[in-house]
């Protein structure tokens, strides 16, 4: 019997995983039973699978869910969902039925940028996985205004992905959005948009008799000649996307970049540049040439990142009731701090002193020992790099953590993955994760929390 299998390289949300399962039910005509959603690691006699299990959904479609974490080779998408019997192999798109991007970043917060910079995502999805469907699924972590007119830019960003696809998930008010219907009609609302401020370059659309020119620049100021303009990237993509498949296959030129020949002809990996190949872009002045359209996969399994320890470890917690007030996974997107009343604060790049605020990958919370944990991620080849780190966090935990969480105990641990260690590799390391799946856990810790895990290793 066929089992769904979800992938992803964020660290998997219950709230996500359930949503994606009712949208199964909901547009693939499958029949399930979702109740309350708990994502389990499946471990054997202290050995991790590399594989959670998603408990509280039943199906007579389906056997059971699973989840495992992997990494894009470029511009990957949050989620992959596949219905078959086995584990998909590495990199296999056969099977692929959704492919989600979820975002928690309003239109206010992401400073209007946060439609385009997900756009690369979903041209990138289209290639890899043609039949599969797209959904651009919001969380309600903040609060939101949907009956405030959004700003321009994430209207236009909005009917963009509605013109390539992409179904809207989580936002009530839809209103304000409607596919393009023309080329003209995506020429006309993009060239009638503010200008940027003086010295930037504004995205224009001209289209001629057999070309159409777009200007946007894709390098910053300060590392002029390259491509790393993100928002650009993003927007040019997009429409250049929705461009193609509105019918144009004639010329797409994109005009006023700032990039170099020498930058294109040395960084032929560039995410930007295989956009340029998957929807034939040309680069007015340069000429782009290398062997491939795009990667050969689409993915793999993550068996390398410091986060497949992290993310296991914020999971276990979860699963006891020890639940995080931060995470920034390697890799994943960035969390917001939860104060003690539950609020959302998006925490600042600089503390008080005007120094880099260093914040670890997750910050959790123990309440039943009063205990708060700075858990910061690494490998085992990094293992000195990151007892160095944890002796940084004085300003996250003055500045936001005493003051939200005063009365508890404060420590400060490592996570670490890789290598084939059989002990605890260091007595600052909450768990360690050798390449075999071994878990160790630090025995030192509250036996209340270790009780849960009494068939897991300690050190």
């Amino acid at each position: 019997m066929d089992n769904i299998w979800i992938l992803t390289e964020e660290r998997p949300k219950e709230s996500v995983v359930k949503t994606i399962l009712e949208l199964l039910q909901s547009d693939f005509n499958i029949f399930l039973n979702v109740g309350d959603v708990v994502i389990k690691p499946i471990i054997e006699e202290s050995y991790f699978k590399f594989t959670y299990i998603v408990e509280g959904v039943n199906s007579t479609n389906f056997d059971k869910v699973y989840l495992k974490l992997v990494s894009g080779n470029s511009s990957f998408i949050d989620y992959l969902v596949c219905k078959q019997e086995h584990e998909p192999d590495d990199g296999d798109c056969s099977n692929i039925l959704m492919a989600v991007e979820e975002t928690k970043t309003s239109d206010k917060e992401s400073r209007n940028t946060g439609v385009s910079q997900r756009a690369t995502k979903f041209i990138y999805a289209k290639k890899y996985c043609p039949d599969a469907k797209l959904y651009m699924l919001y969380n309600d972590e903040l609060e939101n205004d949907e009956d405030k007119r959004p700003s321009d830019t994430n209207i236009f960003g909005t009917n963009i992905l509605l013109t390539l696809g992409v179904k809207i998930v989580g936002k009530s008010n839809l209103t304000w959005f409607n596919p393009f219907s023309s080329i003209d009609e995506v020429i006309a609302f993009k060239n009638e948009m503010r200008d940027p401020p003086d010295g930037n370059v504004p995205i224009k659309i001209t289209k001629n008799d057999n070309v159409i020119y777009i200007s946007g620049r894709l390098s910053k100021p300060k590392e002029a000649g390259n491509i790393c303009h993100d928002p650009n990237i993003g927007t040019l993509s997009m429409i250049s996307g929705v461009l193609r498949a509105l019918g144009w296959t004639q010329r797409i030129v994109i005009t006023r970049h700032g990039t170099t020949q020498q930058y294109v002809s040395r960084n032929k990996t560039n995410k930007f540049l295989y956009v340029c190949k998957l929807l034939n872009l040309e680069m007015d002045g340069l000429t782009i040439t290398y062997p491939d359209a795009y990667r050969e996969k689409y993915w793999h399994y993550e068996k390398s990142s410091e986060k497949v320890a992290s993310i296991l470890l914020h999971i276990m917690c979860s699963n006891v009731g020890i639940r995080y007030i931060y995470e920034n996974h390697a890799g994943c997107e960035r969390g917001y701090f939860k104060n003690a009343n539950g609020d959302l604060i998006t925490l600042p790049k600089k503390d008080t002193h005007g120094e880099n605020l260093l914040i670890p990958d997750v910050i959790l919370s123990d309440t039943t020992n009063r205990n708060i944990y700075l858990i910061e991620g690494k490998k085992l080849t990094t293992l000195q790099v990151g007892l160095a780190e944890i002796e940084d966090y004085d300003s996250i935990e003055d500045e936001y953590i005493r003051v939200e969480y005063p009365n508890f105990n404060y420590y400060r641990y490592l996570s670490i993955f890789g290598g084939y260690c059989t002990f605890l590799p260091d007595r600052k390391i909450m768990l360690y994760l050798n390449s075999d799946g071994l878990i160790i856990l630090n025995r030192n810790l509250p036996q209340t929390f270790l009780n849960h895990f009494i068939r897991i290793r300690k050190g």
